[in-house]
């Protein structure tokens, strides 16, 4: 019993103590919860805010997609740009600046799909739209006769690309690209690569040792007058 009256005791005396505190410091307390209900306000309203600004930019790409897919490029890449100024922070801004690049180039206009195209392409081989973006900003580098920058981008896209299909098809324009640069041994070298990735009872191995059979003999025939050329000067 006694045990019980200590407990009491010391719930009342703490009560009074916290009681005699809140008298002598009402200012800071009323400060204090003024403070707190104004940060769980503005927590709250944070939150609101973020899923309207998602909301809105869903509807709002839904409706670009829905025109893009009826043609509607011009008109869309001016809508593009006034959702990156209100909804570039949204989990849309990097579709945002795929779907305007790629209807800058279905306009013609290459220059100016570059720069969307390579900021949406930051992290490439870690999902599919950075390797869509890096596609985009090859076709964009070929358009404007930048054949060294689009050879680099189908390359990184050949060697980091998690699907086999979007390697080959990287791999491919890369050698592509080569071969008519001129560099045939380093588009052969690149067949060669592509091999690599097809199994061995797969019908697009034929397809692949023909263009790199083709590559090395275009070498070969490119190299030759260059070593006659040599024997003759030395003969």
């Amino acid at each position: 019993m006694a045990e019980q009256y200590s407990q009491e005791d010391k719930f009342v005396a703490s009560v009074i103590q916290f009681t005699n505190w809140a008298q002598r410091n009402t200012r800071t307390l009323v400060v204090a919860i003024v403070a707190l209900t104004i940060v769980v306000f503005g927590v709250r309203y944070y939150f609101s805010y973020q899923a309207q600004l998602h909301n809105a930019a869903s509807s709002e790409i839904r409706a670009i997609r829905f025109d893009l897919e009826a043609g509607e490029t011009s008109a869309v890449v001016d809508r593009l740009r006034t959702f990156l100024i209100q909804f570039e922070d949204t989990p849309y801004g990097r579709e945002a600046r795929v779907l305007l690049a790629h209807s800058l180039l279905l306009e013609n206009r290459a220059v100016e799909a570059i720069d969307p195209a390579r900021r949406a392409a930051e992290r490439v081989g870690r999902d599919p739209l950075s390797n869509r973006a890096a596609f985009l900003l090859a076709a964009a580098y070929e358009e404007v006769a930048e054949t060294a920058q689009a050879i680099a981008v189908y390359e990184d896209v050949g060697r980091r690309a998690r699907h086999q299909a979007d390697r080959r098809r990287a791999l491919e324009g890369a050698a592509r690209l080569r071969a008519l640069s001129g560099d045939r041994a380093g588009a052969a070298a690149l067949y060669q690569e592509i091999l690599g990735l097809i199994p061995d009872d797969s019908p697009a191995r034929s397809y692949y040792e023909l263009r790199a059979a083709e590559a090395n003999a275009q070498a070969l025939v490119t190299s030759q007058p260059a070593s006659e050329a040599t024997s003759s000067d030395g003969g």
